[in-house]
């Protein structure tokens, strides 16, 4: 197997590349996503008839009798997985697969297949699992993306001289190359990125929307945000690094978003290798599994004060405090705020998913208005064991902004 370590290194390769102003990594990932939105509007405008207006135009907080007001109702969930596919892909492999719509839809059907084929198969006895397991749309899922993955790699072997590392693949190829030792190949690549196409896709399309969702009910909130994206795009450029890590308001809100409804209540998952017994008396014996309480953090007053509330601005005002300001962006990690684990074992992926998640917030406030479908309440979060999960049915109304037009 390849170590963790290498998709944290070529992760973290990544990252420096959208940082540098000489580099055109990060401008043609925040074009792609432009791109992704714009195509998957279009296709959802050719797909379905757009909400009329008329029966509901009192209750819309932006209403008016222009040809702005036609609605176009989105699956919140399935349209935020289909861009974050876009750009994840985009990551690892490049601009080609990226736009490849049946790969794209090949990554979502495996993403959203995945989670139910495992509950499965934890419920069945073990001789029956791998009799279970060929017939899964997982399997089946997986083997067509192992193909197409594997002649991807067999095509830049026939090209690596001439073409510059440009992605996450070519950074994994590359490593197993300098490793004269490593029984490593090709397979193992697959393999690896596979894993990555799983662990990227679901955690950041729930966070959009649960965050799309929020906007979409807390309508007080976007003329504040749609002004720091004018200021920080005069200042920075449109689309640029700098501007997006300057949009602190923007930034607080989808951390608040992601503090008031996590979706792994506890995480971090050890096995204590031996009995402790903490000062208050509490007892892990051996072999006991143990996690970070993330929910209860969340919600304890010491740490998140009017914690029952939620706050869009609560940690864009905190960097008022230099004691504070380091602990209040959305990937930093602390005892206090683990989405992303901590410490050694933090993600290395949350800076590239902290992207993901702006620029698509920011291409909302950007070009459209959005509300619930038919203007009404935030839909419930779904438990599933420890995890919270938005609806993945409810849609969400979209309709070019007025600004857009100008």
């Amino acid at each position: 197997m390849i170590p963790n370590s290498v998709i944290a290194k070529a992760l973290s390769w990544q990252r420096t590349r959208a940082a540098k102003l000489d580099d055109s990594f990060f401008k043609a990932f925040s074009a792609e996503l432009f791109y992704g939105f714009r195509a998957e509007v279009q296709m959802l405008a050719e797909n379905q008839h757009k909400p009329s207006t008329e029966s509901s135009i009192a209750s819309d907080p932006v209403s008016d009798t222009s040809a702005h007001s036609e609605w176009l109702a989105a699956p919140c969930f399935s349209f935020c997985l289909k861009i974050i596919a876009r750009l994840t892909i985009f990551s690892l492999f490049g601009e080609s697969l990226c736009r490849d719509v049946a790969f794209l839809d090949l990554c979502c059907d495996f993403g959203n297949a995945l989670p139910m084929d495992a509950l499965l198969l934890r419920s069945l006895p073990s001789w029956a699992k791998p009799l279970v397991l060929r017939y899964l749309t997982t399997t089946r899922r997986s083997g067509e993306l192992r193909e197409i993955i594997r002649a991807e790699i067999n095509k830049r072997r026939n090209s690596r001289e001439k073409n510059p590392m440009k992605d996450i693949l070519d950074y994994t190829m590359d490593w197993i190359d300098n490793r004269r030792d490593t029984v490593l190949g090709d397979a193992h690549v697959v393999h690896v990125m596979i894993s990555v196409i799983f662990a990227a896709l679901h955690t950041s399309s729930q966070l959009v929307a649960h965050t799309l969702f929020e906007l979409a009910t807390r309508p007080d909130y976007i003329g504040a945000l749609r002004e720091e994206v004018e200021q920080c795009f005069e200042q920075h450029g449109q689309g640029t690094k700098a501007s997006m890590d300057s949009m602190y308001k923007i930034d607080s809100f989808i951390k608040e978003t992601q503090r008031f409804t996590p979706l792994d209540a506890a995480s971090l998952a050890r096995v204590a290798l031996k009995g402790f017994t903490f000062s208050n008396g509490l007892h892990i014996p051996k072999g006991g599994v143990i996690f970070t309480p993330n929910s209860p953090i969340f919600e304890d007053e010491r740490f998140y004060p009017n914690s029952k509330t939620f706050d869009g601005f609560r940690f864009s005002r905190m960097r008022g405090d230099p004691k504070l300001e380091s602990l209040c962006d959305l990937t930093a990690t602390n005892e206090q705020s683990m989405h992303f684990g901590t410490g050694r074992h933090a993600c290395p992926g949350r800076f590239m998913a902290s992207d993901e998640v702006k620029l698509a917030v920011v291409f909302i406030l950007q070009n459209f208005d959005i509300a619930m479908e038919n203007f009404g309440p935030r839909p419930k979060n779904h438990a599933f064991g420890k995890f919270m999960l938005p609806d993945m049915a409810a849609k969400i109304w979209l309709r070019e902004s007025k600004s857009s037009k100008q």
